[in-house]
């Protein structure tokens, strides 16, 4: 019987559906489970306060609607990405100006930030793509120098650390995402903002609830004293219903909160086993390196990968979407690394950006690279069938 290795899926068993069906049972509405939940990832990524939303692309659009600098302003960003971490800049109004990235790393190339700082350069936003970390302390150093705010898109990734201190402790704003295939889920979606300044969080609350002015208020919305204190036109009113900005419903599910809040005892054995499997998978393809470049995890960084990316060298024998057919064929999912360089996209040809002549890293990942499963839901006998089935589409090709 042939196995069929998932690129991602959610793990969870029996006190996930208990707490689910708890919640159901009682209430379903926005409450102190999401409450809790906020407050447990707040202290992850070392924020003071914090909003769970029902994905990581709505908690990338609040950031950037909150961000306290002038529209039109320049927000350094890799090209290599999400789409959403660019699409939420450029509805916010700003102009993403897009620097390479480290070819192994996946990440930006924190080398090539500080030379194209300009005069409109008001904010660095980076995600930890694929779980791993570019080196936060040299970005931090520079935004720092520049007075440049920092965005920490972390929707791959969860408990991440530098020199054992949290990612987030390096930014201003930190975002993550409970997508089914990432390290822990909310019953298949869900996202995060954190904050430092009150403000921006209020201003962020505000607008996940439809702009309504009583989502301030929690589950004091309902006393008397809060609702019919207030006029609009002159006309009196409940205050349930003023909305005092043009907002969304970005509120998430208690479900969902409920679902997290069990996953997160697990956090600690999801990111030991996704560790475990890199190196794995790292040890494996150090047979191959005629046809393979292997990632490279950045330095003091504790982590777990989002998947596995790995780059087919230029070979006279195969290439990488050769490699993809054949797993795929072999019931082995594989994916491409996101966007590729974004500026290639259909979507995003056209808009409104900073450009470099060149982004040859970018360029050759999305011609070359390929994801395969690193997924804390692996079986060793899943494992050894990936590796497996790669020695063999070796020996077939290069003959």
């Amino acid at each position: 019987m042939q196995i069929k290795v998932n690129y991602g899926k959610s793990v969870h068993g029996k006190d996930e559906l208990k707490a689910v069906v708890d919640v159901i049972k009682n209430s379903t509405q926005m409450g102190k489970q999401t409450k809790n939940f906020e407050n447990k990832i707040s202290k992850l990524f070392c924020k003071k306060y914090g909003l769970m939303v029902n994905s990581g692309s709505s908690a990338l659009l609040l950031a950037y609607e909150v961000l306290p600098i002038p529209r039109g302003s320049n927000i350094i960003t890799p090209v290599l990405t999400f789409s959403t971490t660019v699409s939420s800049m450029v509805k916010a109004g700003y102009l993403p100006n897009f620097i390479d990235v480290n070819l192994q790393t996946y990440c930006i190339d924190e080398d090539k930030i500080e030379k194209n700082i300009n005069k409109k350069t008001k904010a660095i936003s980076i995600p930890n793509l694929l779980g791993n970390l570019p080196n936060w302390l040299l970005i931090k150093k520079i935004a720092k120098k520049y007075n440049l705010l920092i965005i920490e898109d972390s929707a791959d990734a969860l408990g991440s650390k530098i020199n054992n201190i949290s990612s987030g402790q390096h930014s201003d704003i930190s975002i993550t995402s409970f997508y089914g295939s990432h390290i822990i889920n909310c019953a298949g979606n869900g996202g995060y903002l954190g904050f430092n300044n009150k403000k921006l969080y209020e201003h962020a609350k505000l607008l996940r609830s439809w702009g309504r002015s009583s989502s301030l208020y929690d589950e004091n919305s309902e006393k008397i004293e809060n609702r019919f204190n207030i006029n609009i036109d002159g006309i009196q009113y409940d205050k349930k219903f003023v909305f005092a900005e043009q907002g969304y419903n970005f509120e998430p599910s208690e479900i969902g909160a409920a679902f997290g809040l069990i996953q997160l005892k697990k956090l600690k054995y999801n990111l030991q086993k996704r560790s475990s499997i890199f190196k794995k998978h790292n040890n494996f393809f150090s047979n191959f390196n005629d046809f393979f470049i292997t990632p490279i995890q950045s330095n003091n960084v504790h982590t777990g990968w989002l998947a596995y990316p790995l780059l087919v060298k230029k070979n006279k024998y195969f290439n990488r979407t050769d490699l993809q057919i054949f797993l795929e064929k072999n019931k082995i999912q594989t994916r491409v690394v996101f966007t590729g360089n974004i500026l290639r996209q259909p979507g995003f040809k056209n808009i409104k950006c900073i450009k470099n002549k060149q982004y040859n890293n970018a360029d050759r990942v999305m011609k070359e690279s390929l994801l395969i499963g690193c997924h804390h839901g692996l079986s060793n006998k899943e494992i050894n069938y990936i590796h497996k089935k790669i020695e063999i589409f070796i020996k077939l090709k290069a003959k």
